[in-house]
C-alpha cells in the first residue's frame, strides 16, 4: 500500500495524526507522478480546512494546484482553484475569491466537466456571500434544487434572517441525512433556538444531542490541530531549506547583498501571513458575535445560571477568551461584563441580563475595564484584541 493510499484509510479510520504523516512521507517519496502528488497536497489541504486554518489551506491547496497544472487533468487543477477561491471566501476576501473562481471557469474543458465545475463554483459564491454575512444572496445562490451543503447555509441565513420558521423547515429536513459534525452542530443549533413550535422535551433533547456533537467536534478538532502542526513544521522546513541554499548559492556572486533580500523578503512575508491570520481571526470573531446576538433566547444561549459552562462556552467561540480574562485574574462578575460588552449589548441590555440598574453597569464596566489597563470606552476594542491576537 502507497503512502498515499494509506493515508486515505487512516483519515477514513479518524486517526488524523498518522494519516497526515503518511501524506507527509508520500509528498517527500521522490515521485513524479503530478496526478499523485496534487491529490495528497489536497487531502494535506482538506485537514487544514477541517481544523479551520484557512491561511495554511490556502498555501497547500495553491501547491496541489502546481501540480494538477502539470498534468492533463483541467478538472483537477479548476477544483484547486475553486479551493483556493472557497479559503479566500473563508477569510472575508469575497472579491479575490470570485476571480479565482472566474479563473477556473474560464478553463478549457468538456461541457460535462464544466457542469460539474458549476456545481462547486456555486458552492464557494454561496460561502463567499455567508462569510460577508450577506445573507439575502446566500439565499439566491442555495435555492432548491441544491445539495446538502448549500442546504445547510439555506438554513443558517434564514436563522440570521430571523426568518425562523423557514430555518427550522431546512433543518428538520437535513438533520435525518447529515454526518458531518459541522453541519450537524449548526443544525441542532437552529432547531434549539429557532424552533417556537417545538415542547420544552423535545428542545431539551435537540440540547443534549447538540453537546455530544460539540464534544466530538471539539475532539476532532484537537487531533487535525496537531496533525496540521506537523504539516507546518513540514513546510517550515522546506522553506528553511530553499533559503539556507538561495544563500549558499547566492554568496558566491553577491554574498551579503543576497542575504539582505533574503531577510527582507522573510519580513514581508511575515508582515503580510500575520495580516491575513488577524483578518481570519476577526472574521471569525463578528461571525460568532453575531450568532450570540441573534440568539432567540440570549440567556439560553449564553447559560448564565451555570458560570463554568458559559466560560466553556465562550472559550469555543471567542477563541479562549474566559480563560484568558481569568487568567489576568479577573472575577466571575468582571467575565460576565466583558462577554456582553464583547458582543455590544448596551448599558441597559447588560443591566436586563444582571438584573441591576444601567448606571451599575457602567460603574462595573470601568472598574473591569481598569484592571485591563484601559478606559471603559475602551473596553470593546481591547476584548477584541484579546480575542483576535
Amino acid at each position: 500500500m502507497t503512502f498515499y493510499q494509506n493515508g486515505k484509510t487512516l483519515r477514513e479510520e479518524g486517526k488524523q495524526v498518522e494519516a497526515m504523516q503518511a501524506f507527509i512521507k508520500a509528498a517527500h517519496s521522490g515521485t513524479d507522478d503530478e496526478a499523485l502528488l496534487g491529490r495528497v497536497y489536497s487531502n494535506m489541504a482538506n485537514m487544514c480546512r477541517q481544523a479551520n486554518d484557512h491561511e495554511t489551506a490556502y498555501e497547500v491547496y495553491g501547491m496541489s494546484a502546481e501540480h494538477f497544472r502539470k498534468t492533463d487533468d483541467t478538472l483537477a487543477y479548476a477544483y484547486a482553484l475553486n479551493n483556493m477561491a472557497w479559503e479566500l471566501a473563508a477569510a472575508g476576501k469575497k472579491e479575490e475569491a470570485l476571480k479565482l473562481v472566474d479563473s477556473a471557469l474560464s478553463l478549457q474543458m468538456s461541457a460535462v466537466r464544466l457542469q460539474t465545475l458549476q456545481a462547486k463554483v456555486v458552492e464557494t459564491k454561496a460561502a463567499a456571500c455567508f462569510f460577508r454575512q450577506e445573507y439575502d444572496s446566500v439565499l439566491v445562490y442555495t435555492a432548491p434544487p441544491a445539495n446538502d451543503y448549500l442546504l445547510t447555509l439555506r438554513a443558517q441565513a434564514y436563522s440570521f434572517l430571523q426568518m425562523d420558521d423557514s430555518a427550522t423547515y431546512y433543518a428538520q429536513l437535513l438533520l435525518p441525512r447529515t454526518t458531518n459534525l459541522f453541519a450537524l452542530d449548526d443544525l441542532y443549533y437552529i432547531l434549539t433556538h429557532n424552533d417556537s413550535t417545538a415542547d420544552k422535551e423535545v428542545i431539551r433533547a435537540l440540547s443534549s444531542e447538540r453537546a455530544d456533537v460539540q464534544k466530538a467536534i471539539e475532539t476532532r478538532h484537537g487531533e487535525l490541530a496537531q496533525a496540521v502542526q506537523l504539516l507546518q513544521q513540514d513546510l517550515s522546513k522546506k522553506e528553511q531549506a530553499a533559503s539556507w541554499k538561495a544563500i549558499l548559492l547566492g554568496a558566491i556572486v553577491i554574498g551579503l547583498l543576497i542575504w539582505g533580500a533574503v531577510v527582507v523578503h522573510k519580513q514581508r512575508k511575515l508582515h503580510l501571513e500575520t495580516s491575513a491570520y488577524e483578518t481570519t481571526r476577526r472574521n471569525e470573531l463578528m461571525h460568532n458575535i453575531q450568532v450570540v446576538r441573534h440568539a432567540t433566547d440570549m440567556r439560553q444561549e449564553l447559560e448564565w445560571e451555570d458560570f463554568a459552562a458559559l466560560c466553556r462556552q465562550m472559550d469555543k467561540r471567542f477563541h479562549g477568551l474566559a480563560s484568558r480574562l481569568q487568567a489576568q485574574g479577573l472575577n466571575e462578575q468582571d467575565i460576565r461584563i466583558c462577554i456582553l460588552v464583547l458582543i455590544g449589548l448596551s448599558h441597559k441590555e447588560i443591566a436586563d441580563m444582571l438584573n441591576c440598574s444601567p448606571k451599575s453597569i457602567g460603574k462595573l464596566k470601568d472598574l473591569t475595564a481598569r484592571k485591563l489597563g484601559v478606559s471603559g470606552g475602551q473596553l470593546q476594542d481591547k476584548l477584541q484584541n484579546i480575542t483576535i491576537l
